[in-house]
């Protein structure tokens, strides 16, 4: 407990001094990595606690999502819009599941009346949400091996060069460009949502999509146009870092403005989609969402 106040004042004191903090980061990520270490070290790997919403989720501290998660509010905003948004029997894509942050969230904020399809490429990223899902007894999530895109064909997941150690950071490319394949390289399965939605018979609208996919956005929104066309209340959440014009382009064909949480007021506020998603994950809807309604 003391560890965790005195962390969690040196934070709010870094805030407020920037130049220091950018001089003390390196020290300051290796303590965090160091108290992480520590605490599965001394609770032999017992799963993290987080919530969403009211409902309390457990996940394995495995990977490196649980320990951004723990060390700090990871996502802190995103995920208080997920809770505020969503209700009991709404329809859910996760596309970049990761290890299930989002996918544990989702599952219990729509309840056994929704449904949940969770999209992971990574093998053992892919096993950690498997067992991040039993671990919580999520019943009403289907998850599949795959990487959503605009294409039915095989594909290489790598490592982002610039954060090797971050299994959140890995992307995919087309085989015939990758130039010098590394041990880490990783032949993965693509497939459009529409043609998974097709394949499946899902008929039905889907309410909410998750989109973190590490530079595939535009794949993925050309291989769903079906989807988001007969789903014309769906709500995205997207996190954009590659094609960003292309992207805005498609969107605004579909009818969608650009919108960023506030969680102050507990509203969506509008803003210019080229500004807000520069700075971090926006909101996309066809309409203004009331959240008092």
């Amino acid at each position: 407990m003391l560890v965790t106040q005195i962390l969690t004042r040196l934070q709010a004191w870094l805030r407020q001094h920037p130049h220091l903090k950018a001089w003390l980061l390196p020290a300051y990520v290796r303590m965090l990595h160091w108290r992480w270490q520590m605490r599965n070290l001394l609770t032999r790997h017992r799963p993290i606690v987080f919530h969403a919403g009211q409902f309390p989720l457990k996940m394995y501290p495995d990977g490196s999502i649980p320990e951004v998660l723990y060390s700090g509010s990871f996502e802190a905003t995103e995920r208080d819009f997920v809770a505020a948004f969503l209700q009991p029997g709404m329809t859910v894509v996760d596309a970049g599941a990761n290890v299930g942050l989002y996918t544990l969230a989702v599952c219990a904020l729509v309840g056994a009346t929704g449904k949940v399809y969770a999209f992971e490429p990574g093998r053992l990223t892919f096993e950690r949400l498997r067992r991040n899902l039993d671990l919580n007894q999520c019943k009403n999530v289907v998850a599949t091996h795959v990487a959503l895109s605009n294409t039915h064909e095989q594909m290489v997941l790598r490592m982002d060069p610039t954060h090797p150690t971050l299994d959140a950071h890995r992307f995919v490319q087309p085989i015939g460009t990758v130039i010098r394949p590394t041990s880490t390289d990783e032949i993965v399965e693509c497939q459009t949502l529409d043609g998974y939605f097709l394949a499946h018979e899902v008929v039905g609208t889907i309410d909410f999509m998750k989109i973190d996919v590490e530079g595939a956005e535009l794949a993925l929104l050309q291989g769903a146009e079906r989807t988001l066309a007969r789903s014309t209340d769906i709500t995205i959440l997207l996190e954009c870092t590659q094609n960003r014009d292309q992207v805005r382009d498609l969107l605004v064909r579909h009818g969608f403005q650009c919108f960023v949480w506030d969680g102050v007021e507990r509203a969506l506020r509008p803003v210019v989609f080229d500004e807000a998603i520069a700075t971090g994950s926006i909101v996309l809807r066809r309409q203004q969402w009331d959240s008092k309604l």
